[in-house]
Parts: C-alpha cells; structure tokens; sequence
C-alpha cells in the first residue's frame, strides 16, 4: 500500500510539474511577445526619424540651394566675383552646409537605432529561472 501512495503522489507531482510548466511556457511567450512588441515601438521610433532626418535634410538641400542660389551670385557678384563663378559658387557653399547638417542627422539617428538591442533579455533571464526551478522541484521530488 505504501509503494502504490508513493507511486501515485509521484505521478500527481508529475502532472502537477507538467501543468505548471505549460503555464510557466504560455507566460513566458507572452512575455517574450511583449517584450519584442515594445522594442519594435523603439526601433519603429527611431526609423521614423532616421527617415524624417533624411527627408529633411533633402528638402533642405532643394529649397536652400534654390532659395539661396540667387541671393548668393547676387552678394558674389557685388564683391567683386565673375558673375559666371558666382552663379554655381555661391549655391555649392550653401549646398555643402546644407548637406552636412542632414549627414549629423542621419548619423545620430542610426547611432541610436544601432544602440536599440532587440533581444528580449529579460525573458531569457526569466527561462533560466524557470529552469532553475524546474531543477529544484526534480531534485526535492527524488
């Protein structure tokens, strides 16, 4: 009689192991997905100033250098300039200072996109607890 209670409190802390784990498995999914979901909202963020920097910067580029040409070769010309020179001189400056300023802001939004880790470590961290216990619970059960 002692072996078959002993038998059977082993098979209901198996199943109770087995139905605990399943549990501990579904959380876990769940909040690996979380975690992926808010880290795809940062990475989404930056992305979308990675794209309005560059976007930026381009427009920037267009009307300056459109805008500025003829107030340029105007200035140029009045200092002394060939009005020839002057006429591709002065849009190549503002063009240059233009393009830099959209340079550092594409660099600083890829640094921070580069800096974004994607990997759920806290549910890693999670897993190895979970397994931890799961050896625990073997172990105390023998």
């Amino acid at each position: 009689m002692n072996h078959e209670s002993t038998t059977s409190s082993l098979g209901a802390l198996l199943t109770e192991l087995r139905d605990e784990s399943t549990t501990l498995l579904r959380q876990e999914i769940a909040l690996a997905k979380a975690e992926i979901n808010e880290k795809a909202a940062h990475v989404g963020k930056n992305v979308m100033e990675l794209a309005t920097g560059g976007a930026l910067a381009y427009a920037g580029l267009i009307v300056l250098l459109i805008g500025v040409a003829f107030l340029a070769s105007r200035g140029l010309a009045a200092m002394g300039v060939s009005p020839n020179v002057a006429v591709w001189l002065g849009p190549l400056a503002i063009g240059l200072i233009v393009v830099a300023i959209g340079a550092g802001m594409l660099t600083k939004a890829k640094k921070a996109m580069s800096a974004e880790k994607v990997f759920p470590r806290e549910t890693v961290e999670s897993l190895k607890d979970d397994k931890r216990w799961v050896q625990h619970k073997l172990s105390h059960q023998q």
